[in-house]
């Protein structure tokens, strides 16, 4: 990877050209975008959580970037929103964004390595800033990007950067900054866990870009102080609330905690709880089902792109009970293999939901809402809404769900995104308003994550169905 690109290297089409992927859907995606319907909404939102601080941090360690997702469900009074999960700092889709709303959220990238700098607690007072992404990542274009814009900020600030790939990394680099980009496979070789650092192949690594390296380092000690106190670690991790935002259960609980909030958001709460066994989540799932008399979903912790979510239909036997949760374990480690426990897993109940017309047919879609922090407060940055690959018949395919744009079967479909703009908003059947309760949600979570994380990391009543 070059380490020295220009402004032209970085119009998307000719970039990806340069890294042998075809990014003419991506340009067209971020095309469909509008930054003047966006700022209006942003500003919007942040005028209505002024006044009580509802975007506030608490502590600026614990948020740096993410996503939420949401579906709308249409009641007689107007649309409102049901949460569907949070996501941390292992971003993929970035390019889909305008360049304007890329830089507000890469200046929450740019907040922990500030905070890093500031810290100065590395042997040689350098940063090393260690970004992960998939093996045969077929979105690297992003991270380069992205990189390119920090080391940009970063000179301009008086700052000497240095990047690296595995190939051509010297750990006697001569620089205030670096980067190295590597892919997780590599990486479960490369990083070990000593006297408070995260290391890289006996290095200090300063910031960990994102919270998906973390997650699949298996050292004991490092897991443990994670769960007591990530405040502990010297390296800074791009989310470290992933605990949260991992674990469905815990996003939704975090919602719980500030539910008198978010109603005056028009969000929507739905029965959940966690369950930490197969044995428990067959036996929890036949008890719900008999109770409440409707359709759920099951969840499994850590997921992405959709493997092993699976709904549930009312009325659904023991026998077919068991047949599901066994599909979705398989669906999860066809993806995962081994390297991570689907358990504990998070049963939802299934809401009702707006379709949208696409392709001549009806569609189940969700809307994806990207956020940073600026000066201490959660800021909405944009977002884009996602259509399901199959048009929604029954419910019963899982194929009328899923709406990822990458990552699910390891495909990417862009061309069933569609940006933020006042004529796509028409064409949701929503309002500016709608956007801004969205947006407001959004920030009022991550917030509420890291207001009660303690609590939420440790709550453990979950025999009381909230």
């Amino acid at each position: 990877m070059a380490t020295d690109i220009t402004k032209e290297d970085l119009e998307l089409i000719q970039l990806g050209d340069s890294l042998g992927l075809d990014l003419v859907s991506f340009a067209n995606l971020r095309a469909s975008q509008e930054d003047n319907f966006t700022d209006e909404i942003r500003q919007r939102a942040l005028e209505k959580l002024k006044d009580k601080q509802l975007n506030l941090l608490k502590n600026r360690d614990s948020f740096y970037v993410g996503s939420i997702d949401f579906m709308i469900y249409n009641e007689p009074e107007g649309k409102s929103f049901f949460l569907l999960e949070t996501n941390g700092g292992s971003h993929r889709g970035l390019s889909i964004l305008t360049e304007k709303q890329q830089a507000l959220l890469y200046d929450g990238y740019y907040e922990a390595i500030m905070q890093s700098l500031q810290k100065n607690k590395s042997e040689d007072g350098r940063v090393f800033v260690l970004i992960g992404i998939p093996v045969n990542d077929a979105l690297i274009h992003e991270k380069v990007i992205l990189i390119e814009y920090l080391r940009k900020k970063l000179k301009k600030n008086g700052n000497t950067v240095k990047i690296f790939n595995t190939d051509n990394y010297d750990k006697e680099f001569n620089a205030k900054v670096i980067f190295l980009i590597a892919d997780y496979n590599h990486l479960s070789m490369a990083l070990s866990f000593s006297k408070k650092w995260i290391k890289y192949k006996g290095r200090e690594v300063g910031v960990i870009l994102g919270d998906g390296i973390t997650r699949r380092m298996k050292n004991k000690k490092l897991i443990k102080i994670i769960k007591q106190d990530f405040r502990k670690i010297n390296s800074i991790i791009i989310n470290p609330i992933f605990r949260i935002t991992d674990d469905k259960s815990l996003t939704y609980l975090s919602s719980f905690y500030s539910n008198n909030v978010l109603k005056n958001f028009n969000l929507k709460p739905l029965l959940f709880t966690k369950v930490g066994t197969k044995k428990n989540l067959i036996k929890k799932l036949e008890h719900l089902l008999k109770k409440y008399q409707r359709s759920f979903i099951i969840k499994p912790s850590g997921g992405s792109g959709g493997a092993g979510v699976i709904p549930i239909s009312a009325g659904e036997t023991l026998s077919n009970i068991k047949t599901i949760v066994q599909e979705s374990k398989k669906e999860f480690f066809t993806k995962f293999r081994r390297n991570r426990d689907p358990f504990p897993y998070t049963i939802q109940e299934k809401a009702d939901f707006s379709l949208v017309n696409w392709k001549e047919g009806k569609h189940t879609f969700d809307i994806r809402i990207y956020l940073a922090q600026r000066d201490g407060k959660v800021i909405p940055i944009g977002g884009l809404a996602r259509i399901a690959r199959l048009e929604y018949i029954e419910g019963q395919n899982k194929q009328e769900f899923v709406v990822n744009l990458s990552g699910f079967n390891g495909q990417v479909e862009v061309e069933r995104g569609v940006g933020l703009s006042y004529k796509n908003c028409k064409f949701l059947g929503l309002s500016k308003e709608s956007f801004v309760n969205m947006f407001c949600i959004g920030c009022v979570i991550f917030a509420s994550i890291d207001k009660y994380y303690n609590k939420i990391v440790n709550f453990s009543d979950w025999n009381t169905f909230i």
